[in-house]
Protein backbone atom coordinates (compact mmCIF):
# COMPACT_ATOMS: atom_id res chain seq x y z
CA UNK A 1 0.00 0.00 0.00
CA UNK A 2 1.37 3.26 -1.39
CA UNK A 3 1.68 5.81 2.29
CA UNK A 4 -0.42 8.89 1.75
CA UNK A 5 3.21 11.02 2.43
CA UNK A 6 4.00 9.99 -0.83
CA UNK A 7 0.65 11.66 -2.38
CA UNK A 8 1.53 14.60 -0.35
CA UNK A 9 4.68 14.83 -2.13
CA UNK A 10 3.53 14.14 -5.39
CA UNK A 11 0.88 16.76 -4.98
CA UNK A 12 3.24 19.30 -4.04
CA UNK A 13 5.69 18.89 -7.10
CA UNK A 14 2.65 19.25 -9.30
CA UNK A 15 1.71 22.68 -7.44
CA UNK A 16 5.39 23.79 -7.73
CA UNK A 17 5.80 22.55 -11.54
CA UNK A 18 2.88 25.10 -12.10
CA UNK A 19 4.07 27.91 -9.93
CA UNK A 20 7.77 27.30 -11.69
CA UNK A 21 6.07 27.03 -15.31
CA UNK A 22 3.69 30.43 -14.81
CA UNK A 23 6.96 32.10 -13.13
CA UNK A 24 9.16 31.59 -16.02
CA UNK A 25 6.05 32.06 -18.82
CA UNK A 26 5.29 35.62 -17.32
CA UNK A 27 9.21 36.67 -17.47
CA UNK A 28 11.13 35.26 -19.95
CA UNK A 29 8.70 33.85 -22.14
CA UNK A 30 6.36 36.45 -21.60
CA UNK A 31 8.80 39.21 -22.59
CA UNK A 32 9.24 37.15 -26.14
CA UNK A 33 5.91 36.89 -27.11
CA UNK A 34 5.07 40.85 -25.66
CA UNK A 35 8.12 42.35 -27.96
CA UNK A 36 6.40 39.97 -31.20
CA UNK A 37 2.78 41.32 -30.44
CA UNK A 38 4.11 45.00 -30.08
CA UNK A 39 6.23 44.97 -33.05
CA UNK A 40 2.97 43.68 -35.16
CA UNK A 41 0.97 46.27 -33.71
CA UNK A 42 3.20 48.85 -34.59
CA UNK A 43 3.15 47.73 -38.30
CA UNK A 44 -0.34 47.67 -38.37
CA UNK A 45 -0.75 50.70 -36.61
CA UNK A 46 1.81 52.51 -39.42
CA UNK A 47 -0.60 50.45 -42.22
CA UNK A 48 -3.53 52.23 -40.83
CA UNK A 49 -2.47 55.16 -40.83
CA UNK A 50 -1.24 55.09 -44.49
CA UNK A 51 -4.79 53.86 -45.34
CA UNK A 52 -6.16 56.53 -43.64
CA UNK A 53 -4.30 59.35 -45.18
CA UNK A 54 -5.07 57.43 -48.60
CA UNK A 55 -8.85 57.62 -47.65
CA UNK A 56 -8.34 61.23 -46.93
CA UNK A 57 -6.55 61.99 -49.89
CA UNK A 58 -9.20 60.28 -52.39
CA UNK A 59 -11.74 61.80 -50.67
CA UNK A 60 -10.59 65.02 -50.92
CA UNK A 61 -10.02 64.69 -54.55
CA UNK A 62 -13.23 63.59 -55.34
CA UNK A 63 -14.73 66.25 -53.45
CA UNK A 64 -12.45 68.84 -55.48
CA UNK A 65 -13.39 66.74 -59.18
CA UNK A 66 -16.98 67.20 -58.67
CA UNK A 67 -17.06 70.40 -57.31
CA UNK A 68 -14.93 71.37 -60.33
CA UNK A 69 -17.62 69.17 -62.66
CA UNK A 70 -20.70 71.38 -60.92
CA UNK A 71 -18.49 74.52 -62.17
CA UNK A 72 -18.03 73.71 -65.75
CA UNK A 73 -21.38 71.72 -66.65
CA UNK A 74 -22.90 75.09 -67.20
CA UNK A 75 -20.30 75.18 -70.16
CA UNK A 76 -20.05 71.52 -70.81
CA UNK A 77 -23.98 70.61 -71.37
CA UNK A 78 -26.09 73.14 -72.76
CA UNK A 79 -26.79 72.74 -76.47
CA UNK A 80 -25.88 68.76 -76.19
CA UNK A 81 -29.49 67.42 -75.95
CA UNK A 82 -31.65 70.38 -77.43
CA UNK A 83 -34.84 68.84 -79.18
CA UNK A 84 -34.17 65.32 -77.76
CA UNK A 85 -36.70 63.22 -75.82
CA UNK A 86 -35.18 60.92 -73.08
CA UNK A 87 -37.86 58.55 -70.73
CA UNK A 88 -36.14 57.25 -67.54
CA UNK A 89 -36.28 53.55 -66.92
CA UNK A 90 -35.96 53.14 -63.00
CA UNK A 91 -35.07 49.48 -61.66
CA UNK A 92 -36.51 48.30 -58.36
CA UNK A 93 -34.30 49.16 -55.25
CA UNK A 94 -32.23 52.11 -58.01
CA UNK A 95 -30.97 55.06 -55.89
CA UNK A 96 -33.54 57.55 -55.95
CA UNK A 97 -31.54 60.21 -53.74
CA UNK A 98 -28.22 60.82 -56.13
CA UNK A 99 -29.01 58.96 -59.46
CA UNK A 100 -32.13 59.70 -61.18
CA UNK A 101 -32.56 63.19 -59.97
CA UNK A 102 -29.04 63.78 -60.68
CA UNK A 103 -29.40 62.62 -63.94
CA UNK A 104 -33.01 64.12 -65.08
CA UNK A 105 -30.83 67.57 -63.82
CA UNK A 106 -28.37 67.06 -66.41
CA UNK A 107 -30.44 66.05 -69.23
CA UNK A 108 -32.54 69.50 -68.69
CA UNK A 109 -29.48 70.83 -68.61
CA UNK A 110 -28.34 69.88 -71.77
CA UNK A 111 -31.64 70.57 -73.06
CA UNK A 112 -33.74 67.30 -73.05
CA UNK A 113 -37.02 66.87 -73.16
CA UNK A 114 -37.45 64.23 -70.11
CA UNK A 115 -41.27 62.25 -71.32
CA UNK A 116 -41.57 60.19 -67.84
CA UNK A 117 -40.32 58.47 -64.97
CA UNK A 118 -41.39 54.85 -65.48
CA UNK A 119 -40.80 52.46 -62.31
CA UNK A 120 -40.21 48.70 -62.73
CA UNK A 121 -41.29 47.15 -59.36
CA UNK A 122 -40.47 43.56 -57.91
CA UNK A 123 -43.18 41.20 -59.73
CA UNK A 124 -41.36 42.53 -63.07
CA UNK A 125 -38.05 41.04 -62.04
CA UNK A 126 -39.47 37.92 -61.05
CA UNK A 127 -38.37 34.62 -63.12
CA UNK A 128 -40.75 32.28 -61.04
CA UNK A 129 -43.36 30.63 -62.44
CA UNK A 130 -46.53 32.35 -61.97
CA UNK A 131 -45.41 35.84 -62.99
CA UNK A 132 -43.34 34.48 -66.16
CA UNK A 133 -46.55 33.03 -67.04
CA UNK A 134 -48.73 36.26 -66.19
CA UNK A 135 -46.03 38.50 -67.83
CA UNK A 136 -46.38 36.32 -71.15
CA UNK A 137 -50.00 36.81 -71.34
CA UNK A 138 -50.21 40.14 -70.80
CA UNK A 139 -47.62 41.01 -72.96
CA UNK A 140 -48.95 39.10 -76.10
CA UNK A 141 -52.47 40.68 -74.94
CA UNK A 142 -51.18 44.17 -74.93
CA UNK A 143 -48.93 43.78 -78.26
CA UNK A 144 -52.29 43.13 -80.22
CA UNK A 145 -54.16 45.78 -78.75
CA UNK A 146 -51.23 48.19 -79.42
CA UNK A 147 -49.88 46.77 -83.04
CA UNK A 148 -46.63 45.36 -81.58
CA UNK A 149 -45.39 42.53 -83.53
CA UNK A 150 -44.17 39.70 -80.84
CA UNK A 151 -41.58 36.69 -81.94
CA UNK A 152 -44.21 33.59 -82.13
CA UNK A 153 -43.25 31.86 -79.10
CA UNK A 154 -40.32 32.83 -76.61
CA UNK A 155 -38.33 30.45 -74.41
CA UNK A 156 -36.03 30.67 -71.45
CA UNK A 157 -36.61 31.68 -67.74
CA UNK A 158 -37.12 35.31 -68.62
CA UNK A 159 -39.50 34.94 -71.82
CA UNK A 160 -42.10 36.59 -70.15
CA UNK A 161 -40.06 39.41 -69.57
CA UNK A 162 -38.36 39.81 -72.84
CA UNK A 163 -42.20 39.88 -74.29
CA UNK A 164 -42.70 42.36 -71.70
CA UNK A 165 -39.88 44.60 -72.08
CA UNK A 166 -40.35 44.13 -75.98
CA UNK A 167 -43.81 45.72 -75.66
CA UNK A 168 -43.00 48.40 -72.77
CA UNK A 169 -39.94 49.34 -74.94
CA UNK A 170 -42.53 49.76 -78.11
CA UNK A 171 -44.59 52.25 -75.62
CA UNK A 172 -41.81 54.56 -74.84
CA UNK A 173 -39.88 55.02 -77.57
CA UNK A 174 -39.56 55.93 -81.39
CA UNK A 175 -36.58 55.47 -83.92
CA UNK A 176 -36.64 57.67 -86.61
CA UNK A 177 -40.12 59.34 -86.37
CA UNK A 178 -42.16 55.99 -86.61
CA UNK A 179 -43.53 54.96 -82.97
CA UNK A 180 -46.83 54.24 -81.52
CA UNK A 181 -49.60 57.14 -80.84
CA UNK A 182 -50.39 58.41 -77.61
CA UNK A 183 -53.61 56.09 -77.31
CA UNK A 184 -51.88 52.98 -77.65
CA UNK A 185 -49.17 53.77 -75.61
CA UNK A 186 -51.09 54.97 -72.74
CA UNK A 187 -53.05 51.61 -73.28
CA UNK A 188 -50.03 49.48 -72.54
CA UNK A 189 -48.95 51.59 -69.69
CA UNK A 190 -52.15 51.42 -67.93
CA UNK A 191 -51.54 47.70 -68.82
CA UNK A 192 -48.56 46.86 -66.99
CA UNK A 193 -49.51 49.48 -63.98
CA UNK A 194 -52.92 47.95 -63.04
CA UNK A 195 -51.08 44.50 -62.83
CA UNK A 196 -48.77 45.38 -60.71
CA UNK A 197 -45.19 45.33 -62.53
CA UNK A 198 -44.67 49.23 -63.29
CA UNK A 199 -45.65 52.73 -61.84
CA UNK A 200 -45.50 55.97 -63.82
CA UNK A 201 -43.23 58.37 -61.72
CA UNK A 202 -43.44 62.33 -61.30
CA UNK A 203 -47.09 61.96 -60.46
CA UNK A 204 -48.38 61.99 -64.29
CA UNK A 205 -50.26 58.81 -65.60
CA UNK A 206 -48.28 58.16 -68.93
CA UNK A 207 -45.03 59.46 -70.43
CA UNK A 208 -45.42 63.07 -72.20
CA UNK A 209 -44.52 61.72 -75.63
CA UNK A 210 -42.85 58.73 -77.13
CA UNK A 211 -38.71 59.65 -76.75
CA UNK A 212 -36.12 58.63 -79.13
CA UNK A 213 -33.75 57.91 -76.21
CA UNK A 214 -34.00 56.04 -72.80
CA UNK A 215 -32.00 55.65 -69.65
CA UNK A 216 -32.18 52.38 -67.51
CA UNK A 217 -31.43 52.88 -64.16
CA UNK A 218 -29.55 50.07 -62.36
CA UNK A 219 -30.33 48.53 -58.94
CA UNK A 220 -28.72 50.20 -55.95
CA UNK A 221 -27.20 48.53 -52.52
CA UNK A 222 -23.84 46.85 -53.35
CA UNK A 223 -23.77 43.32 -55.71
CA UNK A 224 -25.15 40.72 -56.17
CA UNK A 225 -27.84 42.19 -57.30
CA UNK A 226 -31.46 40.44 -58.67
CA UNK A 227 -33.02 40.79 -61.78
CA UNK A 228 -29.55 41.37 -63.73
CA UNK A 229 -30.99 38.87 -67.31
CA UNK A 230 -33.83 40.72 -66.70
CA UNK A 231 -32.73 43.78 -66.91
CA UNK A 232 -30.12 43.44 -69.75
CA UNK A 233 -32.85 41.90 -71.81
CA UNK A 234 -35.07 45.57 -71.12
CA UNK A 235 -31.88 47.27 -72.28
CA UNK A 236 -31.69 45.21 -75.44
CA UNK A 237 -35.52 45.61 -76.30
CA UNK A 238 -34.88 49.56 -75.54
CA UNK A 239 -32.06 49.78 -77.28
CA UNK A 240 -34.25 47.77 -80.42
CA UNK A 241 -37.06 50.52 -80.01
CA UNK A 242 -35.44 53.71 -79.90
CA UNK A 243 -31.84 55.09 -81.19
CA UNK A 244 -29.80 54.86 -77.85
CA UNK A 245 -29.54 53.97 -74.47
CA UNK A 246 -27.63 54.46 -71.55
CA UNK A 247 -27.56 52.37 -68.36
CA UNK A 248 -26.39 53.97 -64.94
CA UNK A 249 -26.01 53.19 -61.63
CA UNK A 250 -24.08 54.36 -58.64
CA UNK A 251 -20.10 53.63 -58.01
CA UNK A 252 -21.04 51.05 -54.87
CA UNK A 253 -23.39 49.48 -56.80
CA UNK A 254 -21.40 48.16 -59.50
CA UNK A 255 -18.99 45.31 -59.83
CA UNK A 256 -19.30 41.17 -59.83
CA UNK A 257 -22.52 40.14 -59.89
CA UNK A 258 -23.96 43.50 -60.34
CA UNK A 259 -26.47 44.48 -62.91
CA UNK A 260 -23.98 46.80 -64.97
CA UNK A 261 -21.44 44.34 -64.89
CA UNK A 262 -23.64 41.97 -66.62
CA UNK A 263 -24.63 45.01 -69.36
CA UNK A 264 -20.72 45.72 -69.85
CA UNK A 265 -20.45 41.75 -70.84
CA UNK A 266 -23.58 41.92 -73.21
CA UNK A 267 -21.92 44.65 -74.48
CA UNK A 268 -25.36 45.89 -75.96
CA UNK A 269 -25.72 49.68 -74.82
CA UNK A 270 -23.54 52.30 -73.21
CA UNK A 271 -22.99 52.29 -68.90
CA UNK A 272 -22.00 54.79 -66.59
CA UNK A 273 -21.01 53.24 -63.29
CA UNK A 274 -20.71 56.16 -61.37
CA UNK A 275 -23.87 58.44 -62.06
CA UNK A 276 -23.85 59.41 -58.77
CA UNK A 277 -21.64 61.54 -58.49
CA UNK A 278 -21.60 65.27 -60.91
CA UNK A 279 -19.01 63.79 -63.30
CA UNK A 280 -21.15 60.84 -63.83
CA UNK A 281 -24.26 62.70 -64.99
CA UNK A 282 -22.19 64.89 -67.65
CA UNK A 283 -20.76 61.43 -69.00
CA UNK A 284 -24.38 60.07 -68.93
CA UNK A 285 -25.50 62.97 -71.42
CA UNK A 286 -22.33 63.25 -72.92
CA UNK A 287 -22.46 59.37 -73.91
CA UNK A 288 -26.16 59.50 -74.76
CA UNK A 289 -25.29 62.14 -77.15
CA UNK A 290 -22.73 59.84 -78.92
CA UNK A 291 -25.54 57.18 -79.67
CA UNK A 292 -27.51 59.90 -81.27
CA UNK A 293 -23.80 61.09 -83.38
CA UNK A 294 -24.10 57.06 -84.40
CA UNK A 295 -21.09 56.32 -82.10
CA UNK A 296 -21.11 52.40 -80.65
CA UNK A 297 -21.58 52.10 -77.45
CA UNK A 298 -19.35 52.07 -74.47
CA UNK A 299 -18.63 51.74 -70.98
CA UNK A 300 -17.33 54.98 -68.50
CA UNK A 301 -16.92 55.68 -65.24
CA UNK A 302 -14.61 54.32 -62.53
CA UNK A 303 -14.59 50.65 -62.65
CA UNK A 304 -11.44 48.90 -64.68
CA UNK A 305 -11.68 48.57 -68.26
CA UNK A 306 -14.38 51.88 -68.55
CA UNK A 307 -13.36 54.51 -70.05
CA UNK A 308 -13.23 58.53 -68.87
CA UNK A 309 -15.68 60.73 -69.75
CA UNK A 310 -16.03 61.32 -73.62
CA UNK A 311 -15.17 64.61 -74.78
CA UNK A 312 -17.83 67.35 -75.24
CA UNK A 313 -19.23 66.90 -78.03
CA UNK A 314 -18.42 70.72 -79.90
CA UNK A 315 -21.60 73.04 -80.99
CA UNK A 316 -19.97 74.22 -84.40
CA UNK A 317 -16.38 72.31 -85.80
CA UNK A 318 -13.96 75.25 -86.48
CA UNK A 319 -12.57 75.13 -90.20
CA UNK A 320 -9.12 75.62 -90.15
CA UNK A 321 -8.28 78.07 -93.35
CA UNK A 322 -4.43 78.25 -94.81
CA UNK A 323 -2.71 81.63 -94.28
CA UNK A 324 -1.85 82.84 -97.49
CA UNK A 325 1.65 82.96 -96.64
CA UNK A 326 1.88 79.69 -96.39
CA UNK A 327 2.39 77.27 -99.27
CA UNK A 328 1.52 73.97 -99.88
CA UNK A 329 4.92 73.07 -99.82
CA UNK A 330 5.84 73.86 -96.77
CA UNK A 331 8.99 76.50 -95.53
CA UNK A 332 12.01 75.96 -97.71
Amino acid sequence: MIDFRYHLVSIIAVFLALAVGLVVGSTALSGKALEALQAAYGVASSRITTLDHENSSLTNQLNADNAFAQEVSPRLLPGLMTGLKVVEVVAPGADNSNVTPGVTKALQQAGATVTGQINLLPPFLATDGHDEDQLTQLAHSLAVQAGVTLPAQSSGPIAGQQDAAGVLAASLLTAGGTGLDATNSAAILSGFSHEGYISVGNGASTVSAPASLAILVAPGGAPPQTGSRVLVALAAALKNAGTGTVMVGGAQSVGANSVIGAEINAGQVSTVDNADTEIGQIMTVQALRLLVDGKSPGQYGIQPGAAPSPAPTPSVTPTLTPSPSTSSGGHK
